[in-house]
């Protein structure tokens, strides 16, 4: 029996991943035309002989494979009848319906969970650090005045990091390697985790403290909780009220974690310095959220907020090793199936 496979992201795909799926099956590629779009734009958005052609695609797919630029909510779960497998290299699901896709049965393959192997992905952790730099050194805003034609020093004067206090809201995998990242620095790490032990931190030089703590104490406050139905808004502008006015935040996580506004109320009442965001609410592939964000409005007319596309995991080297070892993985599943059959 072939399986036939649907991959949403194709740009530079690994060929080790794609050798794997054609070993079972035809592969597939979404074409740029529908990059990002929800599946009802997606089929208003072609027509003739390609809407044909995609709608027959869907059909017949048994294994889709999505990065994080489409949101697989239950419209493409029922466009694709025959689906068995979704996979994605990501350790979120917030970009998948999960409980819709189990009842219809569907296998759900991720990196959520995979440890192991996850010890060697540093992606995240590293652009939690540039964005660190980023913000308290004013890099984005110094290097475009430079391409206004100003060379004024001073005027981008920033912190060091030196004796400063970084807290991790979260200590699994990205928070402690953040932690092991900034105490060479010379930085003290607080955090606050309550399924991490007191002296499992301790171990590692990091002090363990209460959430409003970690909030009132720290000087970056960085975010590296997995999303998750009981996290939403957990962090609220109570928490930002008791920050130090220097003080800046980081998200690498999930937008969702903050309270919507809660960020851009501390912005505009200088309750914080500065934050800086890799993620968003309700994120779309074809940047639909950005449209009428008051967040993306106050970054357009304010140095002290950076917000980049999601970028955190998007290395060559981390989406090459993930894509080939969700490949692995499909494979795995697809073996226990036929043997089944």
């Amino acid at each position: 029996m072939k399986f036939i496979t649907l991959i949403t992201e194709s740009k530079d795909y690994s060929k080790k991943a794609l050798a794997i799926y054609k070993s079972f099956g035809p592969v597939y590629f979404l074409p740029k035309i529908i990059s990002g779009l929800p599946m009802p734009q997606i089929l208003s958005s072609i027509s003739g002989y390609r809407k044909s052609k995609i709608l027959n695609v869907f059909s017949r797919v048994n294994i889709l494979v999505v990065g994080l630029k489409y949101q697989i909510d239950k419209k493409w779960i029922d466009a694709m009848p025959n689906l068995k497998i979704i996979a994605s290299p990501a350790t979120g699901y917030n970009h998948l319906d999960i409980e819709y896709a189990r009842k219809r049965g569907i296998k759900i393959i991720s990196l959520r969970g995979r440890t192991s192997f996850l010890k060697n992905i540093p992606s995240t952790a590293e652009e939690t650090m540039a964005l660190i730099f980023a913000l308290a050194r004013n890099i984005p805003a110094s290097f475009d005045d430079v391409k206004k034609g100003n060379w004024d020093r001073l005027h981008w004067r920033g912190h060091q990091l030196l004796h400063k206090t970084i807290g991790l809201l979260g200590f699994g995998r990205l928070g402690k390697l953040v932690a092991k990242y900034f105490k060479p620095l010379g930085m003290k790490v607080i955090a606050y985790d309550p399924y991490v032990s007191k002296n499992t931190m301790k171990k590692m030089g990091v002090e363990k403290v209460k959430m409003d703590d970690l909030f009132r104490n720290s000087d970056i406050v960085s975010l590296h909780v997995l999303l998750n139905e009981d996290v939403y808004n957990l962090v609220k502008a109570k928490h930002f009220k008791i920050m130090k006015p220097s003080a800046y935040l980081i998200n690498t996580a999930r937008g969702e974690l903050i309270e919507k506004g809660a960020l851009e109320k501390a912005l505009k009442n200088k309750w914080i310095a500065g934050a800086a965001l890799d993620v968003m609410w309700d994120e779309r592939g074809d940047g639909g959220h950005l449209k009428n964000n008051s967040l993306v409005e106050y970054a357009k007319k304010n140095n002290n907020l950076i917000i980049v596309p999601h970028v955190g995991g998007a290395t060559f080297e981390a989406m090459e090793t993930t894509q080939e070892f969700i490949a692995d993985l499909v494979q795995k599943e697809i073996k226990k199936i036929r043997n089944y059959e």
